[in-house]
């Protein structure tokens, strides 16, 4: 038997940062929290599965689109189960998460050692609410050779562009798993200029700078039910485009000329706000204005899957960022 070697001091701290497990003592953290209103708003979402689990996600926020999520400044437990059942009379993995303020009381546990190539259900508990209940199946093991994967793909979902019945639609077909491919935001303003002509709703507020402002739009999407049906469905394999963060920027650059040095505290705020949204593993935690996005995954011996970043590391657009056009640069 192989024995895993013993954590680092900085996989220790990133594992407590994502929320993963606890060491800290417990009056330090509202024991029984009560909240202003149902706090799992936002739903619950699954990520990155592997043939022995996956990452569960959710974030406590009883008033979604106020500053802080209507929660107190302080850490709050919550208790997370994966059951093999959907009734969960199976409880096969049960923990305690610590939600923290500094990450807007999102929580992102790293569940192992349950079984290959199985639909499990999970759920979150704090504060006497439980969450919706939300589906996830494990991967089939790497030398498996399962005879076919049903996966959904998404992407480009700008709120004030159209309804999210493709969500709902994806939430009924008991998929596999789902990717999506970036673009789960957009940036722009929305109120502060009229919405599009036919446009069935705005987005709140200007075009978002602030880490206040990324996590209100977060927000408002996934307030959306039939986002959150999609999440709950299966689970995902996420990575961003531009409007994660803005409309064509590459590495540390805008399309507005901006100093460097200022649109990476843009950046920053919403590589943070990206994390604490997504059912992301502790290996993808913000470092300053970056991340790690690109990673691999497999579905057994049938599917390779290599989810790429494509805007921190490529050279900008050429042509001025217009659409078919041919110039020298190209």
């Amino acid at each position: 038997m192989s024995h895993a070697p013993p954590p680092s001091r900085r996989g220790l701290l990133l594992s407590l940062a994502a929320g993963a497990t606890s060491l800290v003592p417990t009056w330090r953290a509202r024991a029984n929290p009560v909240f202003a209103d149902f706090p799992f708003q936002l739903g619950v979402a699954a990520g990155d599965p592997v043939e022995d689990g996956f990452v569960i996600w959710t974030r406590l926020a009883p008033k979604p689109l106020e500053p802080g999520g209507g929660m107190p400044p302080v850490a709050a437990p919550v208790t997370w189960e994966v059951a093999a059942d959907p009734g969960f009379t199976q409880v096969v993995r049960r923990g305690e998460a610590l939600a923290r303020p500094e990450l807007g009381h999102s929580v992102h546990v790293e569940v192992a050692g349950l079984e290959p190539d199985r639909d499990y259900a999970y759920r979150f508990l704090a504060g006497g609410e439980a969450s919706p209940p939300g589906r996830a199946r494990t991967t089939p093991t790497r030398s498996a050779q399962p005879r076919r994967a049903r996966f959904g793909v998404v992407g480009c979902q700008s709120y004030e562009q159209g309804l999210y019945t493709a969500h709902r639609r994806i939430a009924e077909e008991g998929l596999d798993f789902i990717y999506c491919y970036g673009d789960y935001i957009y940036e722009g303003r929305g109120a502060a200029a009229p919405p599009r002509p036919g446009s069935p709703r705005a987005h709140l507020g200007g075009e978002i700078y602030s880490l206040d402002d990324y996590r209100r739009r977060y927000a408002q999407y996934k307030m959306d039910p039939d986002l959150q049906a999609s999440h709950a469905s299966a689970a995902w394999f996420c990575t961003w485009d531009d409007h994660e963060i803005d409309n064509n920027w590459v590495g540390d650059k805008d399309q507005d000329g901006t100093p460097p040095e200022i649109f990476n505290l843009r950046r920053q705020a919403a590589v943070q706000a990206y994390y604490e949204h997504m059912p992301l593993r502790a290996s993808s935690f913000p470092r300053g204005a970056g991340m790690q996005v690109y990673r691999s995954a497999a579905w057994g011996r049938l599917l390779d899957l290599n989810l790429l970043d494509t805007r921190s590391f490529r050279t900008d657009q050429p042509c001025g960022d217009k659409w078919a056009t041919t110039c020298d640069a190209v």
